[in-house]
């Protein structure tokens, strides 16, 4: 099977078809370099996801969570940038916890404020991220 771009889908996916997306991804990058391009195609789906104000079936965060957590690295800002925003669009609160709690052995100050910003703004609400809808409409 050939691997698709997944910035060429519509950006308004429904949650289950986005799944049967999620889990292409897993298939195909499972065993590739985890990336910068790698990533990108999984902020791809990751933003969609957000965008159907639905939290992602537990099973495949639990495997999305994994895959991120292999693909971390606090010396590449722009890796550490694109993990916030993964971890952000699904709700990935592990992840999400493992890097705030992890930022005080990082030695670049730039992702260290670059994680510094992410937990002011998002760790009230990343368990539960529409919490907040109402207010949105």
């Amino acid at each position: 099977m050939d691997t698709v771009d997944y910035k060429n889908l519509p950006d308004s996916l429904e949650a289950e078809e986005l799944e049967i997306y999620f889990n292409e991804f897993l298939r195909n990058y499972a065993d590739k370099p985890k990336d910068i391009d790698a990533l990108n195609q999984l902020y791809e789906l990751a933003y969609r996801q957000w965008d159907t104000y639905e939290n992602i079936a537990p099973e495949l965060a639990d495997r999305l969570e994994n895959y991120i957590m292999s693909a971390i690295n606090f010396d590449s800002y722009d890796i550490t940038d694109i993990v916030i925003s993964i971890v952000e669009n699904l709700s990935l609160k592990n992840v999400f916890n493992y890097i705030t709690d992890s930022k005080e052995g990082i030695v670049n100050p730039s992702i260290r404020k670059l994680i510094n910003e992410a937990e002011e703004e998002y760790a009230d609400s990343i368990d539960d991220p529409y919490s907040d809808i109402d207010d949105w409409f």
